[in-house]
């Protein structure tokens, strides 16, 4: 009777464990704002606006507090990467990387002084533009610009190729 129930318990343990515990690798994460930590610098993740995440082909998520630290160590680190996540600067909610609009300011302050302002939409960004000043420019304009060592914090405006 008591073998019967352990094997009952391990058999239940190993079904939760099998249906449960991954990743779902068309969801954006969530980060425990304050309490996460970045991938690439170590420092406490604590402002939505500016984060950004990624989550590989093995279902590993990586958190990270400034979209140029998440380029910078996808750059470093060269890890198959499935989907690519940023956050909208107004709303604060996930879009997925390759399809926001970014403004470049570098003025703006962001945790690792990136200057880097993601935005689901065009119109957006411009209006930001218009009230803040900066250059409009794409993901992987941002990728390429930093995989060939172009882009730096707080010195990306002059660097960005915009088509005209």
């Amino acid at each position: 009777m008591m073998v019967g129930r352990l094997l009952l318990s391990l058999t239940a343990v190993f079904l939760l464990a099998a249906c449960g515990g991954g990743t779902n690798l068309e969801e954006p994460p969530e980060i425990r704002y304050g309490e996460d930590i970045c991938e690439q610098c170590g420092m406490i993740i604590s402002e939505a606006r500016y984060a950004a995440s990624y989550i590989t082909t093995a279902g590993d998520v990586r958190l990270f507090d400034d979209v140029g630290g998440m380029l910078v160590y996808d750059v470093q680190n060269q890890e198959d990467v499935h989907i690519y996540w940023v956050h909208d600067f107004d709303s604060e909610e996930w879009i997925k990387a390759d399809t926001a609009v970014y403004v470049l300011n570098d003025d703006l302050a962001t945790p690792m002084g990136w200057g880097l302002a993601a935005f689901a939409n065009a119109a957006d960004a411009e209006q930001f533009m218009a009230e803040n000043g900066g250059v409009l420019t794409t993901w992987d304009d941002l990728h390429e610009g930093i995989a060939a060592g172009n882009l730096k914090p707080g010195d990306l405006s002059a660097h960005i190729h915009q088509d005209e």
